[in-house]
């Protein structure tokens, strides 16, 4: 997983990377939405609702930020799969959205051959056995 997993909607990726990918966007959310909320707290105001403070500020520019990679990495995921990353707007499909996300992103395997996105992610092919070594046995 480089940078340009986060940052470049072009290409490929497999589903590991896409699972490690969706565990570090979460993570750094998790991290921004604690910590926002704990120096919010720190700063000592009583009554949130009539300002808007700097840290809610910042956490919503990290929460845009991770959407972005989000989405960003999803779409390498669509593409594995030959289809293309306006099948994002599929997720917001209450229920069936998510589920089909979850399936086609994260069980299903994509296209084994190149296809319109380029060539397939390495790791791509030959499912568990090869990753553990027993393809052919």
């Amino acid at each position: 997983m480089n940078s340009q997993t986060f940052t470049s909607g072009d290409g490929r990726i497999g589903r590991q990377t896409w699972w490690l990918a969706q565990i570090a966007v979460w993570i750094a959310t998790a991290a921004a939405v604690f910590a926002g909320g704990a120096l919010l707290a720190l700063s000592g105001v009583d009554n949130y609702a009539p300002g808007f403070s700097l840290m809610h500020l910042l956490v919503f520019v990290i929460l845009i930020a991770n959407l972005y990679f989000s989405f960003t990495v999803n779409t390498k995921r669509w593409h594995d799969h030959g289809r293309s990353g306006w099948w994002n707007l599929a997720l917001f499909v209450p229920i069936v959205g998510p589920l089909l996300g979850l399936v086609m992103l994260g069980f299903l395997p994509g296209e084994e051959d190149a296809n319109r996105f380029g060539p397939p992610a390495t790791g791509n092919t030959g499912g568990a056995a090869q990753a553990f070594g027993r393809a052919g046995q």
